[in-house]
């Protein structure tokens, strides 16, 4: 409903009424923003790591999760919940009818299963990654461990495969591994890249045992963090609110789900440039302006 401006209104554009605070509550959101920025810049540089130190990876082919090992309840509620994270975070999301490109896997026997994996198709689950570093991926202590594959694309081209039908898991397919697109570094300058990276696929393996006094909630909020963000291992979270102090302690002192921290990183991610070679310091200010508005 329209009004009609009062005197004091018009006083308020003139620079005498109530308007006048703006300029006050704009320097205390500049002061929160300026308190925020290095505390959430570390928190970016803590969780992420550039592949090969050139780029942070990301979902660009829309992400068709797929998740095996648990009852279909609490599949469809954890799919459902990182479903709606990542339109929240403008991640893209496939339909209904799509192939897996991220395998979500709860198992009583972890490493029994990564070992499988890697004896029936190494090259496929684990692309070009040496025996070496497979053996400790594979040995790693961690409850929840996740397998990042990348691809190299030029921005704006096309998007690589969406991944490998579930057989190919552990009952080894016929497939042959992802491609790597290799864009033209002639057009590179210091800070803008003439390519990017892709999520190919990605799994995670979640260890059953340790999952026991965790809601289903958090553990949900924990799988969309690490399956739309590669999250560096181990994470150096320091004093952050995150989800991903989630195995740190005890389930009841943990958060219940994504902090706001969490939800504004992800945002930032995909939607800040990822062909720059400033996108993790152009994270804490997209964060910080996220919060801070």
């Amino acid at each position: 409903m329209s009004k009609i401006l009062g005197i004091a209104t018009i006083a308020a554009f003139m620079g005498t009424g109530t308007f006048a605070a703006e300029p006050t509550q704009e320097v205390t959101v500049t002061a929160q923003r300026a308190e925020l920025l290095p505390k959430l810049s570390a928190f970016a540089y803590g969780i992420t790591e550039p592949v090969n130190g050139e780029g942070i990876a990301r979902w660009h082919a829309p992400v068709c999760p797929l998740v095996a090992g648990l009852t279909q309840p609490e599949g469809e509620f954890i799919l459902a919940r990182i479903s709606e994270i990542a339109r929240a975070a403008g991640v893209p999301l496939a339909g209904e009818q799509c192939r897996p490109n991220l395998y979500i896997m709860v198992t009583g026997k972890p490493q029994q299963l990564l070992q499988a994996m890697a004896n029936r198709k190494r090259d496929v689950v684990f692309a070009n990654a040496t025996p070496l570093a497979v053996d400790e991926f594979i040995g790693r202590p961690e409850p929840v461990k996740v397998w990042y594959s990348t691809a190299r694309t030029i921005p704006g081209g096309a998007a690589p495969v969406m991944g490998m039908p579930a057989a190919a898991q552990v009952r080894g397919g016929g497939l042959s591994g992802p491609p790597v697109n290799a864009g033209s570094w002639l057009d590179n300058s210091h800070l803008q890249s003439s390519y990017e990276f892709d999520f190919s696929y990605v799994f995670v393996v979640a260890d059953q045992a340790r999952l026991g006094a965790l809601t289903r909630g958090q553990f949900a909020d924990y799988l969309a963090m690490v399956g739309l963000a590669e999250v560096r291992s181990p994470p150096h979270l320091g004093e952050a609110q995150t989800i991903l102090k989630l195995f740190d302690g005890a389930p009841d002192a943990a958060l219940a789900g994504l902090s706001s921290w969490d939800q504004a990183f992800l945002k930032a991610l995909y939607h800040t440039n990822s062909a720059t070679k400033t996108q993790r310091s152009q994270l804490g200010v997209a964060m910080s302006h996220e919060l801070a508005p």
